[in-house]
């Protein structure tokens, strides 16, 4: 700081000193010019009476006779006594003679026509012009005279011409003294304002390192200035400024900070734009929702970072009214999206927040919705079609089939049928529901895969002969593989897997069943020969109450739920289910469990 000191005062100083040296300068030029002209105008008055002198000793002998010799030799001793340069110049511009050139050089000397002292004097003016010589190497005064003859014609110019030399040392003697007083004076100024400047600039030093320090973020400082003048009301000013400030930056930093918590915490993504469109904050829900990065969106387009025509409009709408505009919108992707957009315009003016997008994601419950929508339709459907059976059987016993034995002992045999078929219906939704509200008791334990494996198959072996189904368990090949799973659990999901390879497989089809071993987890397959699923059914089969031949489902007794059930099961494990088919050739279901 004290460097910054010395350099206020040095350049107080110099500024004095060169302020001092410009008026300086200016009153030298001015009074040089002064003096030039005054001088140039005493020799100009002091020539043209010489001229007149000259002309009328010249004249008669310009008139009478042309010799050139006599003219010129008249010349020089003229131009030695009147100590000027006189030249004699033709109407045509020949010079016929010179005081400074010999009679027999002058065929050697330009034509004088075109110099601008001449060409005036031979319209009848008197021309003058101030120039460099090259001849003497001198700056000159050139003046010259026209010459009449009786009839007042032109016959000749007579030019006479001084060096300025003289001008130039009247002003050089002339400047030594004001030069040698201008100097002591731009002295005297600098080592005056050095020290009158020093205790200024301790306290502008002061009030210059408090401003640094607010600069920086110190608000901390106070400047002490005890001179009664400005620079004490000035420093006053800045203590009460840094507090105030202090003040300010505490309560703006204190809501910045609740501000960003509530919107980065926020579920719902917070876009804020200005008056011409452009982002200027995204919450990380808004980030998440539209797959976009807040750092590459600030400063860009609406449209063009969510890339949707229809959000844009409503946010601008919701500008040019200065209210509220709120709608659903639904995006296409992989897996339509829903979002409820709520726009409101806050401000017109330039720089400002002009509006804000509130956007919820509300997918999920769209998705919820069409679950709930689907599954009471499927229930209803499901059991609807029993109870509708049953109902037409005991109608017509009560009409008089019951009479009939052998009839009547049908029907009952198809009401039973059906009230079994109910009964597993509601039994599968009971264990769906327990699966999904975590009712179920899942407890794991360690288990060798090959042993579950053939309690499992045992069951099925009649079935596998009534269908002539072919199958084939590679699990049983190794005993090493072990999972931990809930026994109940995985006893469900192979039977299950294992009744739909039955039941969809074509006759004389083949079944086969193996795993493989990876590092987190065991992954077990079933596949089938049968009949296949289309490629755009696979995604939903494990959907619940999803058929893709409903009657041929419905026929082979199945409720919609065994797959359902199936992917419940495995997902409580932590593990994922999927599905690989091709119709007309067969269907390879999968499952994952963890490894022991």
């Amino acid at each position: 700081m004290q460097f910054i000191r010395k350099s206020f005062s040095r350049k107080l100083a110099l500024t004095y000193g060169l302020l001092f040296l410009l008026v300086f300068i200016g009153t030298y030029f001015y009074s040089s010019k002064v003096i030039e002209n005054r001088v140039t105008g005493q020799l100009e008055e002091s020539l043209t009476v010489q001229a007149k002198l000259l002309r009328h000793i010249l004249t008669p002998l310009l008139i009478e006779t042309n010799d050139q010799s006599k003219l010129g030799e008249l010349v020089r001793e003229l131009g030695k006594e009147e100590r000027v340069r006189l030249t004699v110049i033709d109407p045509g511009g020949v010079v016929l003679a010179d005081s400074e050139i010999e009679s027999e050089k002058l065929g050697e000397v330009e034509n004088h026509k075109m110099r601008p002292e001449i060409q005036e004097a031979f319209t009848g003016n008197i021309g003058k012009s101030v120039r460099y010589s090259m001849t003497l190497n001198t700056k000159m005064l050139y003046m010259a005279f026209p010459t009449t003859n009786d009839q007042e014609t032109v016959i000749a110019v007579l030019r006479l011409a001084l060096p300025l030399n003289t001008v130039h040392e009247m002003l050089r003697d002339a400047g030594h003294p004001l030069l040698a007083g201008s100097g002591a004076g731009i002295l005297f100024v600098l080592i005056l304002s050095f020290f009158l400047n020093h205790s200024v600039s301790k306290k502008v030093t002061k009030l210059t390192e408090a401003a640094k320090y607010y600069s920086e973020g110190d608000f901390t400082r106070r400047v002490h200035v005890s001179s009664g003048d400005e620079l004490e009301i000035l420093a006053k000013a800045m203590n009460q400024m840094a507090f105030t400030i202090k003040e300010r930056i505490s309560e703006i930093e204190s809501e910045r900070a609740k501000f960003s918590a509530i919107l980065a915490n926020m579920a719902e993504g917070v876009i804020a734009i200005d008056c011409s469109g452009k982002i200027l904050i995204v919450n990380p829900s808004a980030e998440r929702i539209f797959n976009i990065q807040s750092q590459d969106a600030r400063g860009r387009g609406l449209i063009e970072v969510i890339r949707n025509k229809k959000i844009d409009e409503i946010m601008m709408e919701a500008i040019k009214v200065q209210s509220l505009v709120s709608t659903e919108i639904e995006i296409p992707q992989s897996e339509n999206k829903f979002l409820k957009v709520s726009a409101l315009g806050l401000s017109k003016e330039e720089g400002s927040v002009a509006g804000i997008l509130v956007i919820s994601d509300i997918s999920e419950i769209r998705k919820l919705e069409n679950v709930r929508r689907e599954f009471v339709a499927n229930v209803s459907h499901e059991l609807r079609t029993p109870l509708t059976s049953i109902k037409g059987f005991i109608e017509t016993l009560l009409g008089g089939a019951l009479s009939d034995g052998e009839r009547s002992k049908e029907f009952l045999k198809m009401m039973e049928e059906d009230t079994a078929r109910l009964t597993r219906l509601i039994d599968d939704l009971l264990e769906l529901s327990k699966i999904e509200s975590k009712e179920a008791d899942l407890k794991t334990e360690l288990l060798v895969l090959s042993q579950e494996m053939e309690k499992v198959i045992l069951a099925f072996e009649l079935q596998f002969k009534e269908k002539k189904i072919y199958f084939e368990n590679r699990i049983s090949e190794n005993q090493t593989i072990k999972v931990f799973a809930n026994r109940d659990g995985l006893k469900q999901v192979l039977v299950n897997l294992i009744d739909n390879a039955i039941k969809y497989n074509k006759e004389n089809g083949k079944i086969f069943i193996w795993a493989e071993q990876k590092k987190k987890d065991i992954e077990i397959f079933v596949e089938d020969t049968g009949c296949g699923i289309p490629e755009g059914a696979i995604a939903r089969v494990f959907e619940r109450f999803y058929r893709v031949d409903r009657a041929r489902s419905r026929g082979l007794g199945g409720t919609g739920l065994g797959l359902s059930i199936v992917k419940h099961i495995v997902e409580a494990h932590g593990g994922k289910v999927s599905c690989q088919s091709e119709l007309g050739k067969g269907s390879v279901f999968s499952f994952t469990l963890p490894v022991a």
